[in-house]
């Protein structure tokens, strides 16, 4: 599950490529401040499950596994420009890989959403970041 920052810079033109990586520096800003306040938000359960009978560990959730696994990726090469917060499982690992029954919910269970809230907060602010001329490590994320 993602959430996906994009900025359309067509109407600047021509950019050079000192400005459209100060542009993408922006736009990780925007999406690190979109990422902590997911963190804030998103629920973590308070249970651990004990070893199965024959000793094996349970493989599954650990109280802030989800919590974690929310990341901020700037894609490379990437001719659309974009940075993308994640949650959830990333690659081979599984951790968080319910992220989206969090989110929108299940049949078994309520949605608890976290990712989008956090990026309707977050949404003033983006326009904010994108058009300062100061420097961006002046933004600071809401608490």
């Amino acid at each position: 599950m993602s959430c996906k920052i994009t900025y359309d810079f067509r109407s600047i033109g021509v950019i050079e490529e000192r400005v459209e990586k100060n542009l993408m520096d922006r736009c990780e800003v925007a999406a690190e401040m979109i990422a902590t306040r997911a963190r804030q938000l998103c629920p973590v359960g308070t249970t651990r499950r004990p070893p199965y009978k024959n000793g094996q560990p349970w493989s599954a959730r650990e109280p802030g596994t989800l919590r974690n696994s929310i990341r901020v990726t700037r894609l490379k090469g990437d001719p659309n420009l974009n940075v993308r917060v994640y949650a959830g499982s990333r690659g081979k690992t599984n951790d968080g890989y319910y992220a989206h029954m969090v989110e929108y919910g299940s049949v078994h269970n309520t949605k608890k959403a976290f990712l989008r809230p956090a990026a309707q907060e977050i949404r003033g602010n983006i326009e904010m970041i994108m058009t300062s001329g100061g420097d961006v490590a002046d933004t600071s994320p809401m608490e």
